[in-house]
């Protein structure tokens, strides 16, 4: 009788500790509420994309070649955009928003006109590289600033959109990623390895702007160390000039020219 009332004990303690722990162990969390998004692709599958801000009449666009997969302005040999400031990050924004609430669905035609629609900020046009194409209109800015209201042509669903995405796209626009103009400078050469005191040596060097975009610097000429002359230069994107100092020397002895101090080449003076 005493084993039997123990064993009965037992089984108490154990559907009693089960409940327990079933009442107490922490609840699973919910299921994060589903996000919005205004629309969605893969960044790869964007092929083609024209931006507009329609206010201040300023649009840009840009096209995926097939030949390296790189986006180029889409303007007659127009040159690749500058990765820099592209990169993924571009693409990214552009392949659907993440929303931050959807305001109204199926709005009205004076609904729409309240959100800022009928004057649009900015129009996107995407296409895909399976034809799919996307048209975007964005209006104004909500009463706090924070967002921005976005919908998709095809319907007349508003949603409001984080307003840095705006800022980014906008300044793609405003100040076009053109790689900034860098300036390269070739080995020098001179006129004569060897002069004659009071001679003049000649020293030229090709300087070559490598940007997209006018640019301004300049070339210096050292000998033996010391700064002898600097000449400022000019060019366009991807243009090239020859810079040319004259050197006499007149004091026999080996002198090392140095453009930018970096450059260097040696002559003699007999």
């Amino acid at each position: 009788m005493k084993l039997k009332a123990i064993l009965i004990l037992a089984a108490i303690l154990a559907v009693a500790g089960s409940v327990y722990y079933f009442a107490s162990r922490p609840k699973a969390p919910a299921e994060p509420a589903a996000k919005y998004f205004v629309w969605d692709f893969t960044m790869d599958q964007l092929q083609k994309v024209t931006i507009s801000l329609p206010k201040s009449n300023q649009s840009e666009s840009f096209i995926k070649h097939a030949d390296d997969q790189e986006f180029y302005f889409d303007i007659p040999n127009g040159p690749m955009v500058d990765n820099q400031r592209w990169g993924g990050g571009i693409p990214l924004l552009l392949s659907g928003p993440g929303a931050m609430r959807l305001i109204l669905q199926n709005a009205t035609s004076t609904e729409l006109q309240q959100y800022g629609f009928n004057t649009p900020t900015m129009t996107l046009t995407m296409t895909l590289t399976d034809g799919t194409v996307y048209n975007v209109l964005v209006g104004d800015s909500n009463p706090t600033a924070a967002a921005t209201y976005v919908k998709l042509t095809d319907n007349n669903d508003v949603y409001t959109v984080d307003i840095s995405w705006y800022n980014v796209l906008a300044g793609i626009v405003t100040t076009p990623p053109y790689v900034p103009a860098t300036f390269a400078i070739s080995m020098p050469t001179i006129s004569s390895a060897q002069v004659a005191i009071g001679e003049t040596e000649t020293i030229s060097v090709n300087v070559i702007n490598n940007g997209d975009v006018k640019g301004n610097g300049s070339v210096s000429l050292w000998i033996n160390g010391e700064l002898l002359n600097t000449q400022s230069v000019t060019l366009d994107g991807r243009a090239s000039q020859v810079v040319t100092f004259a050197v006499i020397e007149n004091t026999a002895g080996k002198y090392t020219a140095s453009i930018n101090q970096a450059h260097n080449i040696t002559f003699t003076v007999k």
